[in-house]
């Protein structure tokens, strides 16, 4: 692991897709299969399980399946859904393991991030007169 407290995901795209879990999505696989489900879970590597999956393959043939685990290496594009505001799915996600963590730790991990202070900067055209 890299600096104290820093995770790893954090340093790649695979936040990204852990922010999504529980969304309906689109996942292309490399073998020209496409699932279709609700991303259940997803680790560092990007190995995904998804819910309630329907499996798709070129021809058009269909194939439900409850629960499914797909291997990282295999995906080859998930479409994330239009409807969803990245920018703000992981800083959600970011701020739930953060408040684990520090649950985790009984309140002795490391202090929560500082919130930025906004001080007034006196108007120069106001300092003037």
């Amino acid at each position: 692991m890299g600096k104290r407290g820093e995770r790893q995901s954090e340093r790649t795209l695979v936040c990204v897709i852990q922010a999504l879990m529980g969304l309906e999505l689109l996942v292309e696989l490399r073998n020209d299969l496409s699932i279709r489900g609700f991303l259940d879970d997803c680790d560092n590597a990007m190995n995904v399980i998804i819910k309630d999956a329907m499996i798709e393959d070129v021809e058009g043939c269909q194939k439900h399946m409850p629960l499914i685990f797909v291997r990282g290496s295999n995906i080859r594009f998930v479409h994330i859904p239009d409807n969803v505001n990245i920018m703000q799915a992981v800083e959600e996600r970011r701020l739930v393991l953060d408040r684990a963590a520090l649950a985790y730790m009984g309140g002795k991990g490391l202090a929560p991030t500082p919130k930025v202070l906004e001080t007034q900067i006196p108007d120069t055209a106001d300092a003037a007169i």
